[in-house]
C-alpha cells in the first residue's frame, strides 16, 4: 500500500515557484519530458511539470534521500562543494553554503587544482 503524503499548501506553492524559477532563470526543466540527456522532447507544460516536481521533491525531502547521480572527474570537485553546501544549508550555515556554491561555480567555469592538473596531464599522455 502506498502512503499518501499530505503536503502543506504553502510548501506546494514554494516548490512550484522554485520550479518556475529553474525554468525561467536557469533554462532548466528537470520534470520536463526529455531524452535523458537534457534535451526536452515533446511539448513543455511548466505548470504540470511543477506539480510533478513538487511531489518528487517533497517525497525525497521527507525521506532524507535525494537522487543525484555520479560525476565525472572534472565535475567531482564542484559536486563535492555543492553537496557540502547543501549540508550547510540544512544546518543553517548560510554564509558557508554561499561560499561553497561560489567555489563550485568557479570550479565549473575555471577548472583548477592538483586533481584537475594531474588528471589532465595523465589524459594528455594517453592521447599522444
Amino acid at each position: 500500500m502506498t502512503k499518501t503524503i499530505k503536503i502543506p499548501p504553502e510548501t506546494v506553492e514554494q516548490i512550484k515557484d522554485i520550479y518556475r524559477r529553474l525554468v525561467k532563470e536557469a533554462k532548466f526543466a528537470p520534470a520536463a519530458p526529455s531524452d535523458g540527456m537534457g534535451t526536452i522532447v515533446g511539448e513543455q507544460d511548466t505548470e504540470a511539470e511543477a506539480e510533478q516536481y513538487v511531489a518528487q521533491w517533497y517525497t525525497e525531502e521527507q525521506s532524507d534521500r535525494y537522487w543525484c547521480g555520479v560525476p565525472d572527474w572534472h565535475g567531482r570537485p564542484a559536486l563535492v562543494f555543492t553537496i557540502e553546501a547543501a549540508r550547510c544549508i540544512c544546518g543553517m550555515s548560510y554564509a558557508r553554503a554561499a561560499k561553497l556554491l561560489r567555489m563550485a561555480a568557479d570550479d565549473l567555469e575555471n577548472p583548477k587544482g592538483p586533481s584537475f592538473t594531474a588528471y589532465s596531464a595523465k589524459i594528455s599522455k594517453a592521447v599522444k
